[in-house]
């Protein structure tokens, strides 16, 4: 015997599930991430780590680790155990410390250059099969929504 799912009926949850977009973009966002992820591996690098490269070599001074979370929308200890990674892979390397020891900065080393250099064709690779996959006005799309929903998130 089934019984009903609290809060509503099976034909109401089946409902929501089908036109839930938070699980829609879940779910893509798994399914990129492994193709990043299949791509990257030859290079030794997952898909946040080349994030928070590509952010800090942006960026082009010192950074902490709180302003590499807010530029990539993530939690600072998502930031802090890859930063943990890079660093004991030599990517990435402390550049001061605040004399009270609570601030920390960090900066991306030659090594970390030259991982971002060589995660290239890896990179090219993914973002060509997605391309090729999608259609011609997702970037577009992504964008108008990225950009509608950090406003809205600015204002809330």
């Amino acid at each position: 015997m089934q019984h009903e799912p609290a809060g509503g009926s099976h034909e109401q949850v089946l409902w929501m599930a089908d036109r839930c977009l938070g699980r829609r973009i879940a779910r893509l966002h798994r399914l990129v991430s492994r193709r990043f992820e299949a791509e990257l591996r030859e290079c030794g690098l997952t898909l946040p780590q080349l994030e928070v490269l590509s952010e800090m070599v942006l960026f082009n001074a010192p950074a902490r680790p709180s302003e590499i979370a807010g530029w990539l929308g993530l939690e600072r200890s998502t930031i802090s155990r890859n930063l943990d990674l890079l660093t004991h892979r030599g990517f990435v390397q402390i550049a001061a410390t605040s004399s009270a020891g609570r601030t920390t900065r960090v900066t991306v080393t030659d090594a970390g250059r030259q991982a971002l250099a060589d995660a290239e064709p890896a990179w090219h690779r993914a973002q060509a099969w997605i391309s090729g996959t999608v259609d011609t006005d997702a970037v577009a799309t992504l964008d108008r929504w990225l950009t509608a929903l950090d406003l809205d998130q600015q204002t809330h």
